[in-house]
């Protein structure tokens, strides 16, 4: 079971990367599609990160990762219940609201990994502070067309992957046998 949750947790990664690098050449689908696919990778995502979180409970960081997986079926709970048409029409909002979230859980995390001394952590911390960037310019600009936003969103999905990668290269030792 240990190495069949790292080879998920690897996938996983790898397709969220692929996934974004796509987006980031065909925007206008990935705003299109991101209203109807977005509680159902908030779904899967708080599914994933909850059953990691009773692997890795006793480890700094955990509570996070649990947070994480709470708010993430919280909200895709409150995306099912919008609709396609409303959730559409708060993308913006909501990929800014998010990004602000992942950087901030990122910015906490590189803290609990510098605590294990291992060289994740500015490489963490850099992706949490680009993570509150992206917020940042979705706040201030929220009438950025839909091809800026479908590249914004796909390299936000990118930088989500890359941290989710790094995760499981500072948690790897947990899956060995």
């Amino acid at each position: 079971m240990q190495v069949f949750g790292s080879i998920i947790w690897v996938l996983f990664s790898v397709m969220i990367i692929v996934g974004g690098v796509v987006g980031c050449f065909t925007p206008l689908e990935v705003v299109a599609s991101l209203a109807f696919l977005l509680p159902i990778f908030l779904c899967v995502g708080g599914v994933a990160d909850i059953l990691y979180y009773f692997r890795v409970r006793e480890f700094a960081g955990a509570r996070a990762l649990l947070f994480s997986g709470i708010f993430n079926l919280l909200l895709a709970i409150i995306f099912f219940s919008m609709g396609v048409e409303s959730t559409s029409a708060t993308i913006v909002y909501f990929v800014a609201f998010l990004a602000m979230f992942r950087g901030m859980l990122a910015f906490v995390y590189a803290f609990d990994l510098r605590q294990l001394h291992t060289g994740a952590f500015w490489v963490v911390l850099l992706l949490g502070v680009l993570n509150i960037a992206v917020a940042m310019i979705f706040i201030a600009f929220p009438a950025i067309g839909g091809i800026t936003i479908g590249i914004m969103v796909s390299l936000f999905i990118v930088l989500f992957g890359i941290a989710s990668l790094l995760g499981w290269w500072s948690a790897r030792t947990l899956f060995r046998p």
